[in-house]
């Protein structure tokens, strides 16, 4: 019995050693960065519930070892067989791709999210401008995605659905890339990532030529008429293996399902491009494609896969606003996308048949979308929202 109590003290002391001494690592690494969140807060004048919350940002964010736990977590939910983490926050389906989803019974009400495209619509359209609702495919893919009995689902195709019939009475055209997916060539188990929300760069390359030749069909623009831009031989595809850990990965861990391969798309072809966006306005990137268009450093950060967003390698992410114009095409079309995350490397390869292809992110921007509508002197007004992002965030106009 002695023996045995004495291990017990053993194990216990042992316990508290760690507990100490991983409070004490976490103190100093810790200590410096809420001293400056704090010194940020003064200087902001914020609220006492702001510091809170930036505090304990700070403190999540900072935790020793925080990756190595997480990891750990995904791990076990993978032994033990399940098929959600986080009291479904994420799931699985049984292909092993992940999903951020929630219970429902009904689809969400977009009547004003509708309502507000056609109120934007009847102000910047006339002979010159036309607008048009670009749809990209929900990551839940009727035929393909299949969850395990209790998974839930959360109606983002019939949402989506919904929000189109609406706009058909509006009289306001829209171009369904859902449609066209079957024809696409690209197995429905490649066209979104395993650990990420968004389609992958080779789905938004089908997408970009997908679009223009809708352009061209429906409202006789001529942009790629001998299918150069959308010819695959004239492009670079470089496949980077298990490098990439989307926003879902990073919740559930290396471990819990496939890390995704990352494949970069650029041209083989000469291109001459001028970029500027509204976080670094005084700075302009020039050059070819790869040059002015692509954040090629983040890749060299790949090493750090809880760190590194590959996905916004194309256009340094989602500023509030973007421009590009390509040198090469100074009589082609001008195009304005009001979009989300989806319409970044969407943009960046549609704009290789444009001249001028300008971005508003309607979580950040807060200039006035009319009258930059108007002082852009676009052709088309493209409004880009994945089926999960028609909500009222995106649609900010009154």
């Amino acid at each position: 019995m002695e023996r045995l109590l004495g291990k017990k003290k053993i194990t216990t002391l042992l316990f508290l050693a760690f507990l100490f001494g991983y409070a004490i690592l976490n103190a100093r690494k810790e200590i410096p960065v809420l001293k400056e969140t704090i010194a940020g807060w003064y200087e902001s004048d914020g609220t006492p519930t702001e510091l809170v919350s930036q505090v304990n940002a700070a403190i999540d964010e900072n935790v020793v070892e925080k990756y190595a736990f997480i990891d750990a977590y995904g791990y076990m939910q993978l032994l033990l067989g399940k098929e959600e983490e986080s009291n479904f926050e994420v799931v699985k389906d049984h292909a092993g791709k992940l999903y951020y989803t929630y219970f429902t019974t009904e689809i969400n009400d977009v009547s004003s999210e509708a309502e507000k495209t056609k109120k934007l619509a009847d102000a910047v359209c006339d002979e010159d401008t036309r607008l048009l609702y670009v749809m990209p495919p929900a990551k839940y893919i009727h035929g393909f995605t299949e969850f395990s009995t209790g998974i839930p689902y959360n109606m983002a195709n019939e949402t989506a659905d919904d929000f189109l019939r609406r706009l058909d009475e509006y009289g306001v055209d829209y171009i369904d890339l859902r449609d066209y997916l079957d024809e696409s060539g690209i197995p429905m188990s490649e066209v979104f990532y395993n650990t990420d929300h968004h389609w992958k760069i080779q789905t938004a390359f089908w997408a970009a030529s997908q679009f223009c030749d809708v352009l061209e069909e429906r409202y006789g623009e001529t942009l790629d008429p001998d299918d150069y831009y959308k010819d695959k031989d004239n492009y670079n595809f470089i496949t980077y293996d298990d490098i990439f850990l989307g926003s879902m990965g990073r919740k559930t861990g290396r471990f819990y399902t496939e890390v995704d391969d990352f494949t970069l798309i650029y041209p083989k072809f000469a291109t001459d491009y001028t970029y500027e966006n509204s976080i670094s306005g005084d700075l302009q990137f020039t050059g070819r494609f790869e040059e002015a268009l692509l954040a090629t450093p983040v890749i060299r950060q790949s090493n750090q896969p809880f760190d590194t967003d590959m996905y916004g390698i194309y256009l340094y992410g989602n500023p509030a606003f973007t421009h590009i114009e390509n040198m090469d095409h100074p009589d082609g079309l001008r195009i304005c996308v009001i979009k989300d995350s989806f319409a970044v490397p969407f943009s960046a390869f549609t704009s290789l048949r444009c001249n001028t292809v300008d971005l508003i992110d309607p979580r950040f921007y807060e200039e006035d979308y009319y009258e930059t509508i108007k002082a852009g002197d676009y052709d088309y007004v493209i409004l880009m929202f994945s089926p999960e992002n028609i909500v009222e965030e995106f649609f900010p106009w009154e």
